[in-house]
């Protein structure tokens, strides 16, 4: 049984300790920086982080915020739990999730680092589109971010 709820301290603690192999390394927190990731996400700050959780193991997480009163979605599946074919179903459930949690029926947004081609080509399946791209600096690497929106 898939539950989400609000992100708690644990739960920010092993999502921060996610190890993904290459080449997605990208997405590993190091760990100098995990203090300051755990208050951004519990800063009152707009942004809501949540967790997802199966037989009360975390498997994923979820993130939403309202930019120009648009939702915008982060998420992550942890390392064990990618490239196994859950990806369709864990990106549908947040989308799920957010319109019903914040009754919104616009437009969603996400950004995706652009070499992950995997992500980008799952999101597209699920109808976003590329808008644009943001050059970024992600704990001292550069990286370009696809930002992509699902007009609904």
């Amino acid at each position: 049984m898939t539950e989400i709820r609000y992100m708690n301290r644990p739960e920010a603690k092993a999502y921060l300790d996610w190890v993904y192999p290459a080449p997605y390394e990208f997405y590993n927190i190091p760990a100098a920086v995990h203090a300051v990731e755990m208050d951004n996400i519990f800063a009152d700050d707009g942004d809501d982080y949540y967790s997802v959780l199966e037989n009360d193991e975390l498997i994923g997480m979820y993130e939403f915020s309202f930019p120009n009163g648009v939702m915008e979605i982060g998420l992550g599946l942890a390392p064990a739990y990618t490239g196994a074919g859950r990806g369709r179903a864990f990106v549908q459930a947040g989308i799920d999730f957010g319109r019903q949690r914040y009754h919104y029926a616009g437009p969603i947004t996400l950004e995706v680092a652009d070499f992950n081609a995997r992500a980008r080509h799952l999101y597209e399946a699920l109808g976003f589109k590329q808008t644009g791209t943001r050059e970024a600096d992600a704990y001292g690497t550069p990286v370009t971010f696809v930002q992509m929106k699902l007009d609904q």
